[in-house]
């Protein structure tokens, strides 16, 4: 019977998605610093060293597998590294490659790019120890033939995504999403039925280890362990549905998200300023201050001054009074100025003089908010009346002379006149004529 074009279609699609790998629907930052370099250069590496190895006839040489491959009858201690850049086929290779390109990013964000690499190594050692030990006590038939292979290494990248990203949503067969956790543990379990099936004929019939799939998997999970995997885990998904409930208008439940999320990381910024804002819509004024002032510390300690901005910029409009330490004020303040919100460093100077007179910061806080009123705001009316208060309230200061100078800079623009260098004179500025 002829099989029409539509049919031969089906056919082809069914098989491609029953045999597609899991695909991450997961959403990675961009970014210098979230970009994937380990993750390249093990794919690179194994490519390279696939076609290296590769004999005339398109197959990979025996001699060189058998070298460097892990033989279970008798293991070299350089074989439990080499055997991950020796592929048997270059579909072998290419499908590995294809699932570490498509898990490996994502762990390596996790993780941190040189912590990633040790951890690659280290799963690929234990899918090579478990391999090791299976063999030995069930799998006799197969002790002869040499594993070669990255599958062991990426089923630890596996195991450790299904913990760390256990919610991200996972496509199976091309065509359903479900959560990590559920996708990721019935591809194992599969894994494991095979291994089990293996044990029938001693390996006989084995084309894949699949004893070091599960080693290298239950190795990159319990590894998560220690790499606090799990609690990066919690705050991710606590931020998530934080800010869903603020979508929804819960606060009280967004507090909550927010809260938990302090517990794990206590240093991140962003999640007091959140929670701030969730406070204030709460009308909870003193915890919504108490964090507004965490966010701006820590943004300041961070170097981070145009968020620092962002942050006292919502702070003071969300309080008809928002009092802060003298040393904290003069800091946003010049937070505010180096990333041009000159307003707002103007309205931090003025609230540092006016509610810390006698504070050490005070006099030169004085000083500054004088010239951001004389030359960012362009305001010399007002920078004159600052500059004469200086004088009066800093008879003594070593910054007199210049304050009186600052002084007559602005009474000059002030009135319009142009100011020349010493031994000249002012004039009004020449009208245009058109």
């Amino acid at each position: 019977m002829a099989i029409t074009p539509m049919a031969l279609v089906l056919i082809v699609g069914l098989i491609a998605a029953m045999v597609a790998p899991l695909i991450p629907m997961r959403r990675r930052p961009t970014g210098l610093s979230a970009f994937p370099f380990i993750t390249l250069l093990l794919l690179a590496s194994n490519l390279l060293i696939f076609f290296a190895t590769t004999g005339r006839d398109g197959e990979p040489r025996m001699d060189i597998l058998t070298t460097y491959g892990l033989l279970p009858s008798s293991p070299a201690v350089y074989t439990l590294i080499t055997h991950m850049f020796l592929h048997g086929s270059l579909l072998h290779v290419c499908g590995n490659m294809l699932g570490l390109w498509l898990f490996g990013p994502h762990v390596e964000e996790a993780v941190g790019h040189w912590e990633y690499g040790l951890f690659y190594f280290g799963c690929g050692i234990a899918a090579a120890l478990t391999h090791l030990l299976i063999t030995h006590f069930f799998l006799t038939n197969a002790v002869t033939i040499p594993m070669v292979g990255a599958s062991g290494a990426i089923f630890g990248i596996l195991g450790l995504f299904a913990v760390r990203f256990w919610r991200a949503k996972v496509r199976v067969f091309l065509i359903f999403q479900v959560q990590a956790v559920w996708a990721v543990s019935v591809f194992v379990l599969l894994q494991i039925i095979a291994g089990l099936w293996s044990f029938s004929d001693q390996g006989l019939t084995e084309s894949s280890a699949n004893w070091a799939h599960i080693g290298g998997f239950f190795f990159g999970a319990i590894m998560a362990v220690p790499l606090r995997m799990r609690e990066q885990s919690r705050r991710e998904y606590d931020l998530e549905d934080a800010a869903k409930s603020v979508a929804l208008g819960e606060n009280d439940a967004a507090a909550v998200y927010y809260r938990n999320a302090l517990l794990i990381d206590a240093n991140d910024p962003e999640t007091h300023y959140a929670l701030a804002k969730v406070y204030i819509k709460l009308r909870q004024g003193e915890a919504a201050h108490r964090h507004f002032m965490d966010a701006l510390r820590l943004h300041l300690q961070g170097g981070h001054s145009l968020a620092a901005a962002r942050v006292y910029e919502d702070a003071i409009a969300g309080f008809e009074a928002f009092p802060l330490p003298a040393f904290l004020l003069q800091r946003v303040a010049s937070a505010c100025e180096e990333s041009f919100q000159y307003s707002l460093a103007v309205h931090a100077l003025a609230e540092l003089c006016r509610d810390h007179p006698g504070a050490k910061e005070a006099e030169m806080s004085l000083l500054r908010l004088g010239k951001l009123q004389l030359n960012k705001m362009k305001q010399p009316q007002n920078a004159e009346g600052i500059f004469a208060e200086f004088i009066r309230l800093y008879p003594e200061s070593e910054w007199r002379m210049h304050a009186q100078k600052l002084r007559q800079e602005a009474r000059v623009a002030g009135s319009g006149l142009i100011a020349v260098p010493s031994g000249g004179r002012s004039k009004p500025p020449a009208s245009k004529t058109e």
